[in-house]
């Protein structure tokens, strides 16, 4: 988008500024992080000038998140690689198992001879 476009979209919005569509209408231009940066530097001029505008405010809230949405879908979607080869992690689990029968058996064991009953 030239920059004469985008000066003609800003005094849009400018000129309707409570209008809620103009003001997505605009951002909707930006799908990109560069783009909502130059409408964040916008809303952030507005902001400057009048810290208690709460549409600016609104608005350079919602550009955030979707600047933060954007740039989660560009992080790489890679499976974490495997600290442990399948057979270890067998052999361990197994280990695992195996403790935990051998302590129920002896914990089993001296309750019944504490308790006096057979071995």
């Amino acid at each position: 988008m030239d920059t004469s476009e985008v000066e003609a979209a800003w005094a849009e919005v400018r000129a309707c500024w409570s209008d809620e569509a103009a003001h997505s209408g605009f951002l909707d231009r930006y799908p990109d992080l560069e783009g909502l940066a130059e409408a964040g530097r916008r809303y952030k001029a507005i902001l400057d000038a009048a810290p208690d505008d709460a549409i600016a405010a609104r608005w350079r809230d919602e550009i955030v998140k979707r600047a933060t949405v954007v740039a989660l879908a560009q992080l790489p979607r890679t499976k974490p690689p495997r600290n442990v080869s399948p057979g270890l992690r067998r052999f361990l689990l197994l280990a695992l198992a195996g403790g935990t029968v051998s302590a129920v058996v002896w914990a089993f064991l001296r309750l019944a001879h504490v308790a006096g009953g057979a071995p």
